[in-house]
């Protein structure tokens, strides 16, 4: 019992050191962070993206978001160019002077890109860490490839993927064999379905805008100059009209958005309820048992 009492003790003494030393101990510097920007991805407006041997690539801010201007004009894809801005967040524990870029290859960068008026240029890795050197302003950081892949180096991957900007909103769909349009904050579809049981609800056909409203593309491709098989006019709440060729059907939906200059490779699945007419929802409660004879007899 003795020697049990005393190991006990002993046991009890260490984890108590341990406590105290991890409570005093010196703490470690922590090696500085030197970021490689002045500014925030909030207060850029221009962006500039010019690989080594590469097309150029240059997007600008505007009120209702982000547009491609070279090397054509096109919306942007706000996902995608926020994933780039995040460059400027970027820091690095190494900061060197600028001199001798050749032996970085900064003499001759791979790649190059400037938010407004700062420009960083992608030389070399480095050997042992892997991190890649940047030169921004009169300095050369080293940075994880992690940012380099940040940067589209081709301008389809910048492209939008909305079918439809922000501030546009429908208010008519006219199609070969059907139009739906809002009257009053109500939806009317013509011709109506013959039977009531078939007959779209509000909360139905408001899926079904919606479906339009937020679609998404799995790719946007500058237009390749197809005649579209049929179109569907878009009216939106300004009064603007949208004219949307239908390029293909199946197994993806590819809309042409004639105005913008651009084709959007939609999903199968969304392709058959785009497509087609709004319809009702299917009933989903059970249909309630026919009461018994015996229960249906009145008590006196």
């Amino acid at each position: 019992m003795k020697t049990a009492w005393i190991v006990n003790l002993l046991l009890l003494t260490g984890v108590v050191g341990l406590a105290v030393f991890a409570i005093y101990r010196p703490k470690e510097e922590q090696a500085p962070q030197h970021r490689i920007s002045t500014l925030t991805s909030a207060q850029i407006k221009h962006v500039l993206i010019e690989p080594k041997g590469g097309q150029a690539i240059e997007l600008e801010k505007r009120e209702d978001g982000w547009f491609l201007i070279r090397p054509y004009a096109a919306r942007a894809d706000g996902t995608q160019v926020e994933r780039l801005l995040d460059l400027s967040a970027a820091s690095s524990k190494e900061k060197l002077a600028a001199t001798d870029l050749k032996r970085f290859d900064l003499d001759a960068p791979s790649l190059k890109v400037s938010f407004d008026q700062q420009t960083f240029a992608f030389g070399t890795t480095n050997p042992l860490s892997q991190d890649q050197y940047v030169l921004s302003g009169d300095s050369v950081y080293l940075l994880s490839t992690f940012y380099t892949s940040l940067v589209p180096q081709k301008a389809e991957r910048l492209l939008a993927h909305s079918l439809f900007r922000q501030s546009e909103k429908p208010a008519a769909f006219t199609y070969k064999d059907f139009r739906l349009e809002q009257r009053d904050g109500k939806w009317t579809l013509t011709p109506a379905p013959v039977s009531e049981q078939d007959k779209p609800s509000q909360d139905d056909i408001n899926r079904w805008v919606d479906e339009w409203r937020f679609a998404s593309s799995l790719l946007t491709q500058p237009a390749g100059g197809k005649a579209p098989s049929e179109t569907i006019e878009v009216r939106l709440t300004d009064g603007k009209t949208l004219k949307l060729g239908v390029l293909q059907k199946e197994p993806e939906l590819i809309l042409l958005r004639p105005d913008e200059k651009l084709q959007y490779h939609l999903s199968g699945e969304l392709a058959r309820h785009l497509m087609s007419r709004p319809a009702a929802s299917p009933q989903t409660g059970a249909t309630p048992a026919p009461a018994s004879a015996s229960s249906a007899v009145k008590t006196p």
